[in-house]
């Protein structure tokens, strides 16, 4: 019972924190740099633009609690980026580490039967020096076997996000990859690149 009031408290710091976190919803600015206009997602932290690359055979929209991406070529891949239950100063060791597996659990598709752990992974994410702890899971949902990884990341000392990658078994590699390639673009957008190129 102490363990439940515990992670309830957990959650509740977490989502108390939230009101003051990154605003994962999509939204999309033309960038102009080196003769070359882009198209880029980008999510709000106060006053900067947080930007991603994505390119079009990728689609994205708010829901989930935060952005889910799609990906028409492949219906059963779900990339869902969205703000953790845990929070960003709870480290993933010791007891705490019990909490983010209890916190992934919860975050598998409602309704998954057969759920099997497959590993737990320190850092998976090797960028921007942000810290990451990563959890796999085999489920039966919808009609057929997912692999899903939930991965906890650190994007600062005060903020914690949740990446959660599901896909069928056979395409799971593709949909590691081009969850990868979205996470891996995250960078501030510079003063200035948001100017509409001359004569247009």
């Amino acid at each position: 019972m102490a363990r439940l009031h515990l992670f309830a408290a957990l959650a509740l710091c977490a989502t108390a924190f939230h009101a003051s976190a990154v605003d994962l919803t999509p939204r999309f600015v033309d960038t102009f740099a080196d003769g070359v206009t882009t198209h880029l997602l980008y999510f709000t932290d106060g006053d900067q633009k947080i930007g991603l690359n994505i390119n079009h055979e990728t689609s994205v929209e708010a829901g989930a609690g935060g952005a889910v991406f799609r990906f028409p070529k492949f219906s059963d891949i779900l990339f869902i980026l969205k703000h953790s239950p845990m929070s960003a100063d709870q480290a993933f060791e010791g007891v705490t580490l019990e909490f983010y597996r209890e916190a992934a659990r919860r975050l598998l598709p409602p309704g998954a039967k057969n759920i099997e752990s497959y590993g737990e992974e320190t850092d998976p994410i090797t960028i921007n020096r942000w810290r990451s702890y990563r959890f796999t899971f085999t489920c039966e949902s919808t009609g057929f076997l997912r692999k899903i990884t939930i991965t906890f990341l650190n994007i600062s000392a005060q903020e914690q996000l949740v990446l959660i990658v599901t896909a069928s078994l056979q395409n799971f590699p593709e949909a590691a990859n081009r969850s990868w390639q979205i996470i891996r673009s995250w960078q501030p957008i510079r003063p200035g690149a948001e100017k509409v190129p001359k004569g247009s």
